[in-house]
């Protein structure tokens, strides 16, 4: 697991706090409280004359958190005017808390920043941040470049986050023909793309279910036929057939 609260720096946007002499400090008395998953709400419909709920959905909210930053000496209003500019950005930025680098949190503030301080320059600053999402991510994993020119093979794809995946893939074939991937850990699922030609690069997004070629003109989504590949928890073994170079793409997923 991978807890927070008694770190001291972190990066955001690809700058470490350090450079702005600003320390993480929590304000809690006595032991850490920190959210073990994002909030969860079932979304159900009551049915008339009977007390049991029908079950819709399960409704998950992006996950926040407060950030309280306290400068390390006095402040100018020259550092203060550089912190605004790096933290208070239009859109969400990767951050990460130095110690646990292989958790990242996409993430900006909302709400009502404040500054807390006794008139002589020391104090700190109070934020409330806000995710895309309910989830933690691991760093981009980018497989190498797997060759099937001349012979079919297994490749093993890793997961050892809490939820399935749906990596990216960029796949160039090599001669005409079909491309076959199976995923003997998920139960054996088969995802074909048919009728691909030479040399002929192609972008899929197993998440977005987005297929995309190189050559002007030609959509594939007609050419693939099964579920598009998933990576369950544990070592994936990927079944490939047809001749091709492929690389993979993906982020693991935590709760926590």
């Amino acid at each position: 697991m991978s807890t927070f609260k008694e770190k001291l720096y972190f990066n955001f946007d690809g700058i470490d706090s350090r450079s702005f002499n600003l320390v993480h400090i929590v304000l809690d008395s006595g032991m850490f409280e920190e959210s073990l998953a994002s909030n969860r709400e079932i979304v159900e419909t009551k049915i008339a004359g009977s007390y049991k709920p029908s079950f819709n959905r399960l409704e998950l909210s992006p996950r926040e958190f407060e950030l309280n930053l306290a400068f390390e000496g006095e402040f100018t209003d020259s550092q203060i005017d550089k912190i605004i500019r790096w933290l208070f950005v239009d859109y969400y930025k990767p951050l990460y808390f130095i110690g646990s680098e292989s958790k990242l949190m996409y993430c900006l503030p909302v709400g009502d920043p404040t500054l807390v301080h006794n008139g002589l320059k020391q104090g700190y600053f109070r934020l409330q941040m806000r995710c895309n999402s309910p989830f933690i991510y691991s760093p981009i994993f980018v497989s190498e470049i797997y060759d099937l020119s001349t012979i079919d093979k297994s490749i093993i794809l890793s997961n050892r986050g809490h939820k399935n995946i749906y990596p990216e893939m960029s796949i160039t074939k090599i001669g005409d023909g079909n491309i076959s991937i199976v995923n003997k850990t998920d139960g054996g699922n088969i995802f074909d793309i048919n009728q691909i030609t030479n040399m002929e690069e192609i972008y899929i997004n197993c998440e977005k279910e987005i297929i995309q070629s190189d050559i002007p003109g030609i959509y594939r989504f007609n050419n693939i036929f099964g579920d598009f590949p998933r990576l369950v928890y544990g070592e994936n073994t990927l079944e490939i057939s047809g001749r091709c170079k492929v690389q993979f793409r993906y982020q693991e997923i935590f709760e926590f």
